[in-house]
């Protein structure tokens, strides 16, 4: 099917500017046009959205329904470690502004970030703004929503986690004539969509502040005395065995294995 003739009419005295604005803006429209054909439906991608929201609040509320009273932890292998949210939402704001090119043309960049605690989830909600790099340089707010997920232990930096994101939101767009923001806002949203994990994996890691040991030791004495016992030492091998948000606090418990305990070298330093 043909597509329909479009015509325009920009009030500038000079022709030949005239000509080549004119130019430029059809080709912006040809790329934001573009660029939307991918768009999916709103309202279906709107109950997407809902839908894998309320999934995670359901997995969240199973896990504290399967708690039963006195279990909710292992007392001979398992620790709990609990963080305040205002903590959080401190180590959050220290990882920003942070910037991500996303489609090889395209920056996403992150200001401002808040912590709430619903359903058993630590919903994060980001915010910034996203532009284009190149001709034509449009640029909108962009509103990121997601959770804490994906607890890990590092044996260098400590308890880390990782930002998921479930929803999208562009909001007042420039660079382009007013009469093309729609346009341009799904356009810019299917973009960021499409990017997610390029765009989740160029976010920083959140690391929690809680030193964990990786080894036992055990010092030894002697050799002098009735009685000689040489160093010794074991593996400590900890993970996070499951998170729990509630009481305005992560709840982290954190499993415990214990290795087999070998000699070491005696340490000489006086």
């Amino acid at each position: 099917m043909p597509l329909p003739r479009i015509r325009m009419r920009l009030p500038y005295d000079d022709k030949h500017t005239g000509r080549r604005t004119r130019l430029m803006w059809l080709s912006a429209m040809l790329m934001v046009l573009g660029t939307a054909c991918f768009r999916a439906d709103p309202l279906a991608q709107e109950r997407v959205v809902e839908r894998d929201q309320l999934l995670r609040e359901v997995a969240g509320l199973r896990k504290l329904e399967a708690v039963a009273p006195g279990k909710l932890m292992d007392r001979e292998r398992e620790v709990m470690v609990g963080v305040r949210d205002t903590l959080l939402q401190s180590l959050l704001a220290a990882t920003l502004p942070v910037s991500v090119d996303i489609r090889n043309d395209f920056t996403v960049t992150l200001t401002g970030a808040r912590l709430t605690f619903r359903s058993n989830v630590a919903r994060v909600a980001l915010s910034g703004h996203v532009r284009r790099r190149s001709f034509p340089r449009v640029a909108a707010i962009v509103r990121l929503r997601g959770a804490l997920d994906n607890f890990t232990i590092s044996r260098v930096e400590g308890l880390r986690t990782r930002i998921a994101i479930d929803d999208v939101e562009i909001d007042a767009p420039t660079g382009a004539m007013s009469v093309l923001d729609p346009v341009v806002i799904e356009a810019l949203r299917s973009i960021v969509e499409r990017s997610l994990p390029e765009l989740t994996s160029g976010l920083p890691a959140l690391t929690i502040p809680v030193r964990l040991d990786q080894n036992m030791t055990l010092p030894g004495f002697g050799p002098e005395g009735a009685l000689s016992i040489e160093p010794s030492m074991a593996p400590l091998r900890m993970s996070a065995s499951r998170v729990i948000a509630f009481q305005n606090r992560l709840w982290i418990v954190l499993r415990a294995e214990l290795g087999e305990f070998a000699t070491v070298a005696r340490d000489t330093t006086p």
